[in-house]
């Protein structure tokens, strides 16, 4: 089976004085992409799912897509949810477990932008939204000694499951670094799977630490959306 998993960060307008505007979707070409995937039969699925399906207990559409965004901005809820809905479609959001209800800190440089609150990832969890970890504070795993990385993943997988009521299962990496230390480390966090940043598809034997997603940003347009969809699913090697 081959898997695509979408990472988006923000859906909405590029403001003036962005530091990284690829960062951005615009809401129309985010519906353009949704309308796109319905019309070529994918269905959206969970990382339950996927993870259930990988060890045996599960079965999966004929098209499966996991759509995901990192950081968990407000405009996930405000401008994205109401389209993913409007088109069928799911999704999952990883979380800076101690920046919920505050801003990007992490790129102070950046124009500061709302993240949810804890009570906005509640709400959207009672719509079906997944939610896995980005991390405590967003920091770069790979450039920390192995007991500052497992404090950032055993403290924001902690404050996660307090806030969801059940065990966050998937971390996708901060800015995507990651290492065979930062893997290992990950699983004896307590994680069943994470996420980088890859362009390929994910196949039956990719690893579950290493599961690739392709970037979605303000450059791809509707036809490069569907012509890596289409490439990439005649093969997911390295």
């Amino acid at each position: 089976m081959k898997l695509p998993v979408l990472l988006y960060h923000k859906i909405d307008r590029i403001p003036p004085g962005a530091r990284y505007p690829r960062s951005y979707v615009t809401p129309e070409r985010f519906e353009a992409q949704l309308a796109f995937l319905r019309r070529r039969g994918y269905e959206s699925i969970s990382f339950a799912d996927y993870l259930a399906y990988r060890h045996g207990a599960g079965r999966l559409p004929r098209r499966p897509v996991i759509v995901t965004f990192d950081d968990g901005y407000r405009s996930n809820r405000d401008v994205a949810l109401p389209l993913l809905q409007q088109y069928g479609f799911r999704a999952t959001i990883f979380l800076v477990a101690e920046r919920i209800g505050g801003t990007n800190t992490w790129d102070p440089d950046e124009i500061q932008e709302p993240l949810l609150d804890a009570a906005a990832v509640r709400a959207m969890q009672a719509r079906g939204i997944e939610f896995g970890s980005h991390s405590a504070t967003h920091a770069r795993l790979t450039a920390l000694d192995r007991a500052a990385v497992l404090k950032e993943l055993r403290d924001s997988r902690a404050l996660l499951g307090t806030l969801l009521g059940r065990p966050v299962q998937v971390l996708a990496y901060p800015y995507g670094a990651h290492n065979a230390p930062s893997r290992h480390l990950a699983a004896e966090a307590g994680y069943e799977a994470a996420v980088a940043i890859r362009r390929r598809m994910n196949g039956d034997d990719t690893d579950l630490f290493a599961l690739r997603r392709i970037p979605v940003t303000s450059e791809t347009s509707v036809a490069r959306f569907a012509w890596d969809l289409f490439r990439l699913s005649w093969f997911y090697g390295t």
